[in-house]
């Protein structure tokens, strides 16, 4: 598996582990798991911090050293955008997720009111990434 493969699996597998411990524990009334949920979004987080962060969106990827100095760059359209490059919205989607689950955690914890509001906030936040990456392989 390529580091391209894995910038959008990885990601799709932890929202769909965090919305299901999240519902699941919610259902059936177990803690653990609705514990669970915000920490999945919160590794989540993490995850996109390291990624951006170790340069896999990185500019000289996708630009000629030429277009870089000279910033010479003509408009482009979505199609001529490449595919790991439209995958950095839906990161920044994720790392929202990421601090979001720190309150949801903590209300959930203390069980406090708000919480699902928050674990709905937070599950809307990872959905949205996942839609973004949805869209780009579409388009890909």
């Amino acid at each position: 598996m390529n580091q391209d493969t894995l910038l959008y699996t990885l990601p799709q597998w932890f929202v769909f582990a965090g919305i299901i411990a999240s519902v699941y524990g919610w259902v059936e009334h177990k803690k653990t798991f609705r514990l669970l949920g915000p920490v999945i979004f919160f590794l989540l987080g993490i995850f996109s911090v390291y990624s951006i962060l170790n340069g896999s969106f990185s500019a000289r990827d996708f630009l000629t050293p030429a277009e870089i100095i000279n910033e010479a760059m003509e408009e482009e359209t979505i199609e001529d955008i490449p595919f790991i490059a439209q995958l950095l919205p839906a990161y920044f989607a994720f790392l929202f997720s990421g601090l979001l689950a720190i309150p949801t955690f903590i209300l959930e914890w203390k069980d406090r009111k708000g919480k699902n509001l928050m674990i709905i906030l937070t599950a809307l936040a990872g959905l949205m990434g996942f839609f973004i990456i949805v869209g780009a392989l579409r388009s890909f």
